[in-house]
């Protein structure tokens, strides 16, 4: 199981306060591979095709996720990035 997968259990079991930028990005890179973006701004974008199909991501089916102090991801924006991956997850993937 790698790192990725093992952020995903620890934090769905229980979501943390802040988690740092690098874990976040790991995290990104396995579950929204080539979907997300972080140049020069204080906020990564995740842009998922998926996503599109539920309201609260239309109508680009974007997640903007704020950088704290350029080091920590609140708790909260954790949290709405897992329960995108289980809404793609029920719908069958990304394809």
């Amino acid at each position: 199981m790698g790192k990725a997968q093992k952020l995903f259990e620890k934090w769905t079991d229980n979501v943390p306060k802040e988690a740092r930028l690098q874990d976040v990005k790991t995290f990104l890179d396995h579950f929204f591979q080539g979907m997300w973006d972080q140049q020069g701004t204080s906020h990564i974008v995740v842009r998922c095709e998926a996503l599109k199909v539920f309201p609260e991501y239309q109508p680009y089916g974007e997640i903007s996720v704020p950088v704290k102090g350029g080091k920590k991801v609140k708790g909260i924006y954790i949290k709405a990035l897992i329960k995108a991956i289980c809404l793609i997850e029920e719908l069958g993937g990304i394809s």
